[in-house]
């Protein structure tokens, strides 16, 4: 693991993630704020949110109203300032794993394999949740448009370096855009018969092997990364 994803693990950030990889500025929650919001994070993740109460919560975590409230002033900031956290960790350690990779192709099957790794753990209760209730789809939005902008950056450097076929870097991020767009829909993922992870993974793979140049014996030019499969998909 990197320094900075090291770090993100030892703090708590607020606010929107950044595009140069830094974690917003940092919130000092004492370590059982931290348990709470881990705790709650799993709760959402496997079951969704939106049929939670504050009294549910404080029965199931087993902590006072005020444990939660000194979190947020309400069920609905609650929610968002948990989430916010994740995505937040989730983009900071993307960012830094991306950056660990000298190769711009081993750059992208990274960070989007960091992303397939947390949203593994997701239920499909969770991602309805999501998308149906408006500010956790707006904070969704805002760090899936920084994802889609470093994801721009890796292939124009993949571009600079002749990894990369020539293609125009943020025409490549907005068709990404749309597919991913695309399979967030729960009856797109229910026709495809795959979950959320799994079409992300396949995405990542074919995003990749389009993007590789042809080598002048009209081999790939990075044939052995187009061939890397992401932790736990199929070959």
């Amino acid at each position: 693991m990197t320094d900075l994803a090291s770090d993100v693990e030892s703090r708590d950030v607020v606010g929107s993630a950044r595009l140069d990889g830094t974690s917003p500025p940092t919130r000092h929650w004492s370590p059982r704020q931290k348990e709470i919001c881990d705790q709650l994070e799993e709760i959402f993740l496997r079951e969704g949110f939106r049929h939670l109460t504050i009294a549910d919560l404080v029965d199931r975590l087993h902590c006072s109203r005020r444990t939660l409230y000194s979190l947020a002033p309400s069920r609905e900031e609650l929610v968002l300032a948990v989430l916010g956290r994740m995505m937040n960790h989730m983009g900071v350690e993307a960012r830094a794993r991306a950056d660990a990779c000298t190769d711009p192709g081993e750059a992208i099957a990274a960070y989007l394999d960091t992303g397939v790794r947390v949203w593994r753990r997701s239920s499909l209760a969770f991602h309805e949740d999501l998308e149906s209730y408006l500010p956790t789809k707006h904070l969704y939005d805002r760090h899936l448009q920084i994802a889609l902008e470093v994801l721009g950056n890796l292939v124009q450097r993949g571009i600079a370096q002749g990894t990369f076929r020539t293609l125009h870097p943020r025409l490549v991020a907005e068709i990404l855009d749309a597919s991913v767009d695309r399979i967030r829909q729960p009856d797109v993922l229910a026709r495809a018969g795959v979950t959320e992870s799994e079409a992300i993974t396949e995405l990542s793979r074919l995003f990749r092997r389009g993007l590789i140049a042809e080598a002048p014996d009209g081999h790939k030019a990075a044939a052995r990364l187009a061939r890397r499969t992401p932790p736990g998909a199929s070959p």
